[in-house]
């Protein structure tokens, strides 16, 4: 039989299933970009076609040829949509990410397809991707399409409440406004939706401190209106209730719910008499538990997710979970140096046995809440790693986990989404691609001229940050403890921000950014190379250059801090000292240099306001050589810049 697709072949798409629809048409537009004949849609083909079939539920599938065409089979009416997009991919498509140069569609004269028999079975049963910033949930048409075409089957919007900063999370009114435009596109290619994130401060509003004190936790002297509610008290669980109906009732669309606690590091639980012998692990449960038998009236099928995570880390000892209660595992105490498996490394080691015992204390399921996609976390840059996915992915799987979310948030749009979002879809699929391929199939999508070039610039990237991510249990440690501090005295960190620790863990740091350093000239020169060779992909190679030397840029800053910190434990003379801290201040003024050339104006205020943390930070170092009236404009500056910015964002976040 001649398998040229030709205008006589048809596609034969018997479902009425909504998902199996839209695959028929997806597969109809695809081959028309190609080149390829307009095929009509029939629920049956008397001559040569491509059958479209699906079982009830699943995400495997089966393609073969016969002697009529092509059938493709899903478990299910998604299965069905991957087999679709599995075929164009071996025709020759890419989708790398959500934007137009991250598409690589085929130009054929002729379309051949392929004869050979193919079945495919996702590794992990559950593949999210978490939309976590209103700046991307603007951009969620792009998201939720490129996460079907690389075989994701969740979006999860993670959003907060009126009453918090969302820095990391989508507004709920925000969601509310979007939904109707974004849940038929979900709908159609049978994603699941989980929603939610850090909601319980909203059952227990703050201004019910003055008359119901109680409902709060007791801090060891008295209670006190931060934190998480007193979870042990009768008319905190009823109003835990009430708040919880209406929030399931507010989206009933869901699968999984997500209604988790404070987002701080520690402290923020109750010593009450009831609650002082509970571990911050159960009385989160507790509060879990209370949820899950609301959810239980209103929606049998869904989950409530128990969020592991900072204090809650540790498996619960004396609360068993409700039935429909599983564990959301959120393991960012670690180093993304190495794999989570790697039991030689002092931090991912203790990490990874929490992450067994979790899964053996949740039956219902246990998924994890990754931060490969995080601009937070990685300060507004986006590291390629590849390997680390790829290692964590491999042993997510091997522990018997049921899947990966990724989390995808930021304080800037990406101009380019680098090599992760493609890595991490395919591995999640199948757990042994090679992750350097992979890398690579990034580079030749956005710049397949000088592919090779693109290639080795994120290769080298790869390297410095894995020498710049190989943080210790020292520098962990230098993270603060979840309580409110003076900013401008106790400038808020995050994991790259170990910068004082005790001598000999800074003099190593400072080691490691140097090797990071070394490792960036044949990037720039790569880059340099193919920006000069390139012509019809220069646009999207010019993204992917501002990207790259975002992460230069500020490699080189952490570097020059690291200096700071080590000249003055060195006790070096005052001189090498301010010559330190001018090099630093010139590194950061780089970093505000590029976001000026590089992030749109809506995002510059919240952009500005994570690098205003990196200035406290070398503040912080100079206040320890610098005169009282330098102490005084130090401050003064850095408050004045603060409440700007967190004005701006406020009236941002209130319209």
């Amino acid at each position: 039989m001649n398998y040229l697709l030709t205008a006589h072949w048809a596609i034969e798409a018997p479902s009425e299933h909504v998902t199996a629809r839209f695959a028929a048409h997806e597969l109809r537009r695809a081959i028309q970009r190609m080149g390829g004949p307009a095929l009509p849609i029939a629920g049956h083909a008397t001559g040569q076609r491509i059958a479209l079939r699906h079982g009830h539920a699943g995400d495997g599938f089966v393609r073969m040829a016969d002697e009529r065409g092509l059938v493709l089979i899903g478990e299910g009416p998604r299965g069905l949509l991957y087999a679709v997009y599995g075929l164009l991919e071996a025709l020759g498509w890419r989708w790398v990410g959500p934007g137009p140069g991250d598409e690589c569609v085929p130009r054929c004269a002729q379309i051949s397809l392929p004869t050979e028999t193919v079945a495919e079975q996702p590794a992990l049963a559950r593949r999210g991707l978490v939309i976590g910033h209103d700046l991307f949930l603007a951009q969620a048409e792009a998201w939720i399409a490129w996460a079907a075409r690389a075989r994701l089957n969740t979006i999860f919007i993670h959003t907060i409440g009126a009453g918090a900063m969302p820095l990391g999370a989508c507004r709920w009114h925000y969601w509310l406004q979007r939904r109707a435009r974004l849940w038929p596109l979900i709908t159609e290619r049978g994603l699941r939706l989980e929603i939610g994130g850090h909601h319980l401060r909203d059952a227990i509003p703050r201004r019910l401190f003055r008359r119901q004190p109680d409902l709060f936790r007791y801090d060891g002297r008295r209670r006190v209106a931060d934190g998480n509610p007193c979870p042990t008290n009768p008319a905190t669980q009823a109003l835990v209730r009430e708040w919880a109906r209406s929030f399931f009732t507010a989206e009933p669309n869901a699968s999984v719910y997500h209604l988790w606690p404070e987002d701080r590091l520690g402290g923020g639980w109750c010593a009450c008499p009831q609650c002082r012998a509970l571990a911050p692990s159960d009385q989160s449960l507790i509060l879990a538990n209370v949820i899950a038998e609301v959810l239980a009236e209103l929606n049998p099928t869904a989950r409530l997710a128990y969020l592991a995570y900072h204090d809650t880390f540790a498996p619960p000892q004396r609360v068993r979970p409700a039935a429909n209660v599983e564990v959301v595992i959120a393991p960012r105490q670690r180093s993304y140096a190495n794999g989570i498996g790697d039991a030689t490394n002092p931090l991912n080691g203790p990490v990874a046995a929490q992450i067994t015992a979790l899964r053996a204390a949740f039956p219902a399921g246990a998924s994890v809440f990754e931060y490969y996609l995080d601009g937070i976390l990685f300060k507004s840059a986006l590291p390629p790693l590849g390997e680390t996915i790829a290692a964590d992915v491999r042993a997510y799987h091997e522990w018997g986990l049921d899947g990966v979310h990724v989390l995808l948030t930021g304080d800037r749009p990406w101009l380019a989404v680098g090599p992760n979002p493609h890595s991490f879809a395919a591995l999640a699929w199948h757990p042994q691609r090679d992750p350097a391929a992979l890398r690579g199939e990034y580079a030749a999508t956005r710049a397949p001229a000088v592919a090779a070039l693109l290639d080795t610039a994120y290769a080298t990237l790869a390297t410095a940050w894995r020498h710049a991510l190989a943080i210790t249990p020292a520098e962990v440690r230098r993270q603060h403890d979840g309580q409110w501090h003076d900013p401008i005295t106790h400038p808020p960190r995050d994991l790259l921000d170990g910068y004082d620790t005790p001598p000999p863990h800074r003099e190593q740091r400072l080691a490691a950014l140097h090797e990071a350093l070394d490792a960036l000239p044949a990037g720039e020169a790569a880059l340099a190379a193919a920006l000069h060779a390139a012509v019809a992909e220069r646009a999207a190679l010019a993204a992917d250059a501002a990207e790259w030397s975002a992460s230069a840029l500020l490699l080189r800053f952490l570097a020059a801090r690291q200096e700071v910190a080590v000249v003055q434990a060195r006790r070096a003379p005052l001189a090498r000292q301010q010559q330190a801290l001018a090099a630093a201040r010139a590194a950061h003024a780089d970093l505000l240099n590029w976001a000026a050339r590089h992030v749109p104006p809506p995002a510059r205020a919240g952009h500005r306001l994570l690098r205003a943390l990196l200035a406290l930070h070398l503040d912080h170092l100079e206040s320890r050589i610098a005169l009282p009236w330098r102490h005084a404009q130090m401050r003064w500056q850095r408050l004045r810049e603060l409440a700007l910015l967190l004005a701006t964002l406020w009236w941002k976040w209130r319209r």
